[in-house]
Parts: structure tokens; C-alpha cells; sequence
């Protein structure tokens, strides 16, 4: 047999034999990692190639166990983990959030470890992203109908905005940094535009045009005097955060708790207002929120199970006893 007669029956084999390929032996790293990794898992079969991960748990507990029997066995990373920790697993490649492509990139590039980055920033992003994961795990008609669902979504939910004056809307974080102080997100990513497609004016918008959560004050909310207030916590149940807004003196005459309009985010194992792949029920929360008289059909609860159904193969069980045991926000849940 020529030499490329054996070249082309030896990649046969190494093929038919199930030989490591880019796509069998995946790192999921780096910070924002659960974005990462609930983008990784919509593909079926994706989580059998997951090798390591790093920690994917907010402080309300690992979403990733639920759906990946195997997640336990899984190293789990530092997610401020060097080159040579990822080297160590020696993977076919390395998913990132882009963020990380400065501080890692260089080093994986030296090292031969390839690696492919994803923005996850905002629905445009989240598109491009879903087909980029689509075409390494060779399921391009799954990343569509993915794709498809959020976009049939949107449309259903009739994102176009209300009619005469569209009402203030505060979103902020409970600050870990200091008690009786929140974070308002930047002016392009998801939480914000989440509020806009939702029909609402996000009033902090101009006051943040940076590429992190910014810190404010109760004299500045007070000043803001939103209509809606949602507070999201990404370490606890987001109705206590919200509660200690709503009693918290300096913001006693805001519309938002004079109306007691003061909202903790919905949330299960990760808060839904974020680039996640929940983000698109966060988009649903938040209509349902500002315009309560909106026809839209069946509930919360409903269009939860339909999501984690759809993505996640989710049965109606498994999705009782992990995902709506869990659900907790202030506005339909």
C-alpha cells in the first residue's frame, strides 16, 4: 500500500476508533464560567466532553450537577487557574469567555492548546456564539433551533416598546463590597438591554457607560426616582436584598417603594438577568413585570419548564424536584 494509502487507513482507524479529537476532550474555564459551560451543555453529548470545569456555583448551588450525571467525577478549576493548569489536563481545547483571551491566550497559544472564545454579552453575541458552539460540536441545526427558539420568543413577547411613556426601571446588584450600597450595570450589557427590550427606561444607563458594575448610593437612586425597582443577588435569595432596599430610609420616598415596587430577580440556581442562557426568561420576567396587563399565555412557571425542557431535554420530574424548587423572585414565581 502507497505511504498515503496507510496515511489515509490509519486517520480510518484512529477515527472509527474513537481517537481524541478537538472536540472530545474540553476545558471550560476562566471567570463567567457558568455562562460558558450552560452554553456548552444545550448541545446534546457536549457534557460527556467535558473534562474539567472550573467552579460553576454562584453560591446557590451547581445547575451543572443537575443535568450532567458525570459532573461529580469532573475536576473542578480555580477559575483564576494559570496556563499550566489546563496544560496539566492536556485538552483538545479550551472554551473562554473572550474576556479571559489576554491573560490566557498567549500561553495556550505557546503551548499548542487551541481554544475558542465566546462573547455571551448580549442576544446578538449570544446568537454568534450558539452556531460558533454548533460548528465545533458539528450540530449546526441544533445551534439554529436554539437560536430559533430565543427568536420565536421574542417575538411572542412582543419586545417593541409601550406605548406613550415607558416606565423608570432600576436594575441593581446587592454590593458585597459594602453593606447599604448597590451596582448598576453597564450600558451594554444584557441586564440593560434586557430592561429596554422588556419596554422599560433604564435610568442609570448614562450614568455607567464603562465595562463593569458601577457602584451608587441611595442619594443617587432617590434622585433617579425609578418607578420599578429589581434587585438582583447572585450569592442569595434576591427577596431578601430587595427587602433591605425597600427599608432602607433614604429611598422611603422613590415611586418604586411607595408603590412597593421593589422587586428581587427571578432566580433558581443562577439569577436570570445575566448573559446566561436563562437570559431570555429574565426577558419574559421583566415584561411580565412593567406590563402586567400584557396578553401573554400561561405563566412564569410555564415558560420555565418549556425552556429547560427545550435546552436541556429537562423531564417534567427532574424539573419539579431541581429547577422549580428552587425558583424564587418577587414578581410571578
Amino acid at each position: 500500500m502507497k505511504k498515503a494509502g496507510w496515511a489515509c487507513f490509519l486517520a480510518f482507524f484512529l477515527f472509527s476508533a474513537g481517537a481524541p479529537s478537538a472536540q472530545n476532550r474540553l476545558v471550560l474555564g476562566g471567570r463567567a464560567v457558568i455562562m460558558v459551560a450552560d452554553a456548552v451543555y444545550l448541545f446534546p453529548g457536549a457534557g460527556d466532553k467535558v473534562l474539567a470545569i472550573a467552579g460553576a456555583d454562584q453560591g446557590l448551588g451547581s445547575f451543572l450537577s443537575a443535568i450532567d450525571p458525570g459532573y461529580a467525577k469532573k475536576p473542578l478549576l480555580d477559575r483564576n487557574a494559570g496556563v499550566e493548569t489546563y496544560a496539566s489536563l492536556k485538552p483538545d481545547r479550551v472554551v473562554l469567555k473572550s474576556a479571559m483571551k489576554k491573560s490566557l491566550g498567549p500561553g495556550l497559544d505557546a503551548l499548542g492548546i487551541p481554544q475558542l472564545y465566546v462573547n455571551l454579552e448580549t442576544p446578538e453575541d449570544y446568537f454568534a456564539d450558539i452556531r460558533s458552539l454548533g460548528r465545533l460540536f458539528g450540530q449546526e441545526g441544533r445551534a439554529e433551533a436554539i437560536v430559533e427558539f430565543y427568536r420565536k420568543k421574542i417575538e411572542r413577547l412582543d419586545t417593541q416598546p409601550v406605548k406613550g411613556r415607558a416606565p423608570r426601571v432600576l436594575l441593581v446588584q446587592a454590593s458585597a463590597a459594602q453593606e447599604g450600597t448597590w451596582d448598576v450595570p453597564p450600558a451594554s450589557w444584557m441586564q440593560t438591554r434586557l430592561v429596554e427590550m422588556a419596554g422599560g427606561e433604564a435610568v442609570w444607563k448614562s450614568a455607567n457607560p464603562g465595562s463593569g458594575w458601577a457602584a451608587v448610593n441611595a442619594e443617587q437612586i432617590a434622585a433617579w426616582n425609578p418607578e420599578t425597582i429589581f434587585v438582583v443577588d447572585y450569592r442569595r435569595d434576591s427577596r431578601i436584598a430587595a427587602r433591605n432596599l425597600a427599608l432602607t430610609p433614604a429611598l422611603g420616598s422613590t415611586r418604586a417603594v411607595r408603590e412597593g415596587r421593589v422587586f428581587g430577580f427571578a432566580q433558581d440556581f443562577y439569577s436570570w438577568d445575566q448573559p446566561d442562557a436563562r437570559w431570555i426568561l429574565g426577558l419574559e420576567w421583566i415584561r411580565r413585570a412593567l406590563r402586567p396587563d400584557s396578553p401573554l399565555s400561561g405563566s412564569m412557571v410555564d415558560s420555565a419548564r418549556e425552556f429547560f425542557g427545550f435546552m436541556y431535554s429537562m423531564s417534567l420530574e427532574v424539573f419539579t424536584e431541581t429547577i422549580q424548587s428552587r425558583l424564587s423572585g418577587d414578581f410571578g414565581l
